[in-house]
């Protein structure tokens, strides 16, 4: 039995990957109760762009150059998240034992500063990001996010590849 999946096939299997993140995410917070961060919120906020790239490229039949946007579409978004999630387990583990500042609501960063100031004030440290509140096999939620983040970065990469030497 020959398994080989279209390049459209392989991006909508990529989408709902990670729908089914997105919505374990949901269901964690609603369910559990479990209040996302800010690095938490922007990581979601990654993984919806993945997604939509991901959909919006299953639902277009685009040829070459365009399957090759899509993955390097996906690779950025994932290295943002890698990124970002590296930034909040280095804070989980490593960080000072007190965090110097504690910054306002999502919400709150949006009415009253600038997009480098919020990006600033949410790099620099939040005593809610350097929580951990829940394990999945010993694994932080934000390590499984860094984990889900290097697996969306090299089924880019892989696609990429086969795209190039096969022309799906």
């Amino acid at each position: 039995m020959n398994l080989t999946f279209s390049f459209r096939q392989l991006l909508a299997m990529g989408a709902l990957a990670s729908f089914i993140i997105i919505g374990s995410a949901y269901g964690l917070e609603y369910f559990l109760q479990l209040e996302p961060c800010p690095l938490c919120l922007i990581q979601r906020y990654v993984l919806w762009c993945i997604g939509f790239l991901c959909g919006i490229g299953a639902l277009q039949n685009c040829k070459n150059i365009g399957r090759l946007f899509y993955c390097a579409g996906i690779f950025l978004f994932s290295f943002l998240g890698i990124a970002l999630a590296s930034r909040q387990l280095w804070l989980q583990y490593f960080s000072p034992a007190e965090v110097a500042n504690c910054i306002a609501g999502f919400d709150q960063l949006f009415a009253f500063k600038s997009i480098p100031e919020i990006i600033r004030e949410i790099f620099t440290a939040s005593p809610e990001c350097s929580k951990i509140d829940f394990t999945i096999l010993h694994i932080s939620l934000t390590g499984w996010s860094l984990l889900f983040f290097i697996g969306f970065a090299l089924y880019s990469l892989i696609l990429g590849w086969r795209q190039i030497k096969s022309r799906i």
